[in-house]
């Protein structure tokens, strides 16, 4: 009996040297951020029959097995699911092998540059579309002139610096980052939307001011000029587009901002709103202030006078899908991995 007693505490001896053998082993694993010798050890402390490791041992295994489908992904370039399934086994065990996954992607130089130029361009599209609507709620004549020079140049270059982010991206459509340039292009198609929608108005509201007056002097300066030389109906015609200059003041200041600023930001945009501008401002003040009256007057006031239609735009929300909305928290969250 006694020797029974004394093989028994021999063998729950060995039993709890293994086990803390074992636990040391873990721990030392653990400092190592090795979430497979991690594994290795929680399970076999499981086997011996410490049930209380049951759980961290699934959980280093979960982990393994996601780190496992991040490489696989990754290997297929899909980048948004193998970054996030790497982000998900980091949180589960924080172990060397899902970091050199999440560093490999954060290092990709074309990505970090499409990641800052998506949240610049979430954070700054929903306070510029409202902001565009609270102009677009007043009559143009009413807008602050300098807000509106602000507003413009923000929205301008929101456009302008996210494009060339896209541009400089050279992915194949079927790789999950495309899916990343399409949510920048829906919201910049949105934000020309609105910058479109308000130069229209602009147009529309100046001409619905002015059109009628510009209309009415070209007539009689046409009538006049095939009865008159041009000094003589210079003369005539003084009075009718002195009075369409005082009433234009306000507009042509309007438009002259405007002109300013897109000449500015975007050139091409810019080109094309100043030639509006000068078409607009040669027929309101006409022969007598500018000597290529007589030869763009009818150009000019048609130019003026033909405004697209002002569409009422309802901007929706964009959704993200669950999937990148994941990827661009945990890409902002982990960047210190960089």
């Amino acid at each position: 009996m006694r020797k029974s007693l004394i093989f028994l505490s021999v063998c729950l001896l060995a039993a709890c040297s293994k086990e803390s053998k074992l636990e040391e082993s873990y721990y030392q694993a653990e400092v190592q951020r090795d979430h497979q010798s991690q594994y290795q050890f929680a399970q076999q402390l499981v086997e011996l029959g410490e049930t209380s490791w049951q759980q961290r041992a699934q959980q280093h295994k979960t982990a393994i097995d996601k780190v496992t489908q991040s490489r696989a992904h990754l290997t297929q370039q899909d980048l948004i699911t193998a970054f996030n399934l790497a982000s998900e086994a980091k949180q589960l065990d924080n172990s060397m092998a899902a970091d050199t996954v999440l560093k490999q992607i954060l290092s990709d130089d074309a990505l970090q540059k499409l990641v800052k130029s998506t949240h610049t361009l979430l954070d700054k599209h929903s306070a510029l579309v409202s902001q565009g609507q609270k102009l677009l709620s007043k009559a143009p004549i009413e807008w602050n002139i300098i807000e509106l020079n602000e507003f413009l140049f923000q929205l301008n270059s929101l456009i302008q610096n996210s494009e060339k982010t896209i541009a400089l991206t050279s992915l194949q459509k079927n790789n999950q980052v495309f899916h990343l340039i399409t949510l920048n292009t829906q919201h910049i198609e949105q934000l020309k939307l609105l910058q479109k929608q308000l130069l229209n108005t602009v147009k529309k509201a100046t001409c619905d001011a002015l059109c009628a007056g510009l209309k009415a002097n070209l007539k009689d300066a046409q009538k006049n000029i095939k009865l008159f030389d041009e000094a003589a109906v210079e003369n005539m015609m003084a009075f009718p587009f002195e009075q369409q200059l005082k009433k234009s003041r306000e507009w042509l200041e309007l438009n002259n901002n405007i002109r300013i600023t897109l000449e500015e930001v975007d050139a091409v945009l810019g080109a094309h709103y100043r030639a509006y501008y000068q078409s607009l401002l040669r027929a309101v003040r006409g022969p007598k202030y500018d000597q290529q009256y007589w030869q763009f007057a009818e150009k000019d006031v048609t130019r003026v006078s033909k405004t697209e239609q002002v569409e009422d735009v309802k901007f929706i929300p964009i959704a993200l899908s669950p999937n990148l909305k994941t990827f661009l928290e945990n890409y902002e969250q982990l960047a210190f991995l960089r």
